[in-house]
């Protein structure tokens, strides 16, 4: 029986002893405190050092066994795909279906344009890198590897590693989903790292819209909730006599998981080669079509309201906690050695190039434009998880519409960018379009935020 830990679930309880520790950390140690560096990026990073020092392992039969970073890349790419599953069942919140009415004010296209804008920037500032890299050293390394800093900044970890396994299972590139797995890493870095002082400086000189809200709850900084502050977070749709609650929205997702990993299967078998690998390689899209699907035909029979959206939003932030930790852990030294010197400029130049971008159009923005600014700077290097974290810093009541906002602009975002998407898993074809699209995309988005009337006089 001891077999069976080996390698995935002593994988697992690795993850889960880091985020616990993590945790402890947060809540006792006022320099994580005052950074609102969250338990998992904190276990992540102390996973990172243990793993590449050769001491993350467990024992067995046969002694002490190592576990490979490759072993924490697959776990990231089930984490991941299967956190899209609670997206596609998420229902729309009331206020956030309001907001759709008056998106043109209240930012959500202004931050979608914001999106495919920084996106292209960064996918070309990593090209650009990496091919002058190579032209001064004369490396073997694939250039386009400079094109996972968006994904792995303006998507995910996940989705640069989805995109970076299809080149790697498809093309042959070899380490593809570990510098993926990179890029997304340093993201959440530099979201920290940028977000912060910059929500300081903000609230110091008075470029916040709510200038009454200056102090953090400790709970908050801490990461605890303290003695007697504990909240009911979830709804019981079930009776505890049938089935539990969290064991029936566990169970709705996982059968849906398994409807995208059937359907991955068919088209990987079926599809001609070169598109094949598109099966496995968006998981996370079917994965989320079937929840998407669900939902709407659980809408229309009129069960909707079997799924609570409390535990099913529960679900998805528990994976990606998990995930954000195992992505630091996923990173495999020896994948990334080659190409260190271009893969941290690129890091570096992205990271500078995003926050001035943002910074710029944002002081132009007419309204909220520095809640607006700081929230979409944490998305489009982290998650819209570290965007909200970093607006929660200059708007803990969320006074301003950009949290909101966060959430309908991806309404506006998937059609928009829907032609860079669809081009990612080809680049290491020889006839790959992607410059050319991001190019298209850089000149058309600044055009489209002046004609929508979303750039104006410097407001801060």
């Amino acid at each position: 029986m001891s077999a069976t830990f080996y390698p995935y679930v002593g994988a697992f309880i690795w993850i889960s002893i880091l985020l616990v520790g993590g945790a402890f950390l947060r809540n006792n140690i006022p320099f994580l405190q005052n950074r609102l560096i969250p338990s998992s990026l904190i276990g992540g990073v102390i996973g990172f050092v243990l793993l590449n020092t050769g001491l993350i392992g467990m024992p067995t039969p046969e002694g002490w066994m190592t576990i490979p970073p490759k072993v924490f890349g697959v776990m990231v790419f089930h984490l991941f795909a299967f956190g899209f599953v609670g997206i596609g069942l998420l229902q729309q919140d009331k206020k956030v279906a309001r907001g759709k009415s008056t998106w043109l004010q209240n930012g959500a296209l202004w931050m979608a344009f914001m999106y495919c804008l920084v996106y292209a920037v960064q996918g070309v500032t990593g090209k650009s890198i990496f091919e002058f890299a190579r032209m001064i050293t004369g490396g073997e390394f694939f250039t386009g590897f400079g094109y996972l800093v968006g994904s792995g900044f303006s998507q995910s970890p996940g989705a640069a590693q989805a995109f970076g396994t299809i080149w790697e299972s498809t093309y042959g590139v070899q380490g593809a989903s570990s510098v993926g797995l990179a890029f997304g890493a340093m993201g959440f870095l530099c979201a920290i790292c940028l977000g912060i002082p910059l929500a300081n400086r903000g609230i110091k000189n008075g470029w916040v819209a709510d200038k009454s809200s200056k102090t953090l709850p400790a709970s908050l900084l801490t990461g605890m909730m303290g003695k007697g502050e504990a909240t009911e977070c979830t709804r019981t749709t079930t009776h505890p006599a049938n089935i539990d609650n969290l064991a029936f929205h566990l169970a709705v997702m996982a059968a849906l998981y398994g409807v995208g990993y059937v359907f991955a299967l068919t088209w990987s078998i079926n599809m001609p080669k070169g598109v094949n690998g598109l099966g496995f390689g968006l998981l996370y899209t079917w994965g989320m079509i079937a929840g998407l699907v669900t939902r709407k035909v659980l809408e229309k029979i009129d069960r909707l309201h079997v799924l609570d959206n409390a535990t099913v939003r529960g679900v998805t932030s528990s994976t990606i906690d998990y995930m954000i930790c195992a992505v630091f852990m996923g990173i495999s030294m020896s994948d990334i050695q080659a190409i260190i010197v271009p893969f941290l400029t690129t890091v570096a130049v992205a990271a500078l190039v995003t926050y001035i971008l943002i910074l710029w159009f944002a002081r132009r923005m007419p309204e909220y434009g520095f809640e607006r600014g700081l929230a979409i700077l944490g998305c489009y290097t982290g998650t819209v998880a570290s965007g909200i974290l970093l607006l929660r810093i200059v708007d803990p009541d969320f006074k301003s519409p950009a949290a909101v906002e966060l959430a309908v602009m991806n309404v506006f975002i998937l059609p928009l960018i829907q032609l860079v998407y669809l081009n990612l898993p080809f680049i290491p074809t020889e006839g790959s379009i992607m410059l050319p699209i991001f190019i298209a995309y850089i000149v058309m988005m600044p055009i489209a935020l002046f004609f929508f009337k979303f750039v104006q006089k410097r407001a801060w």
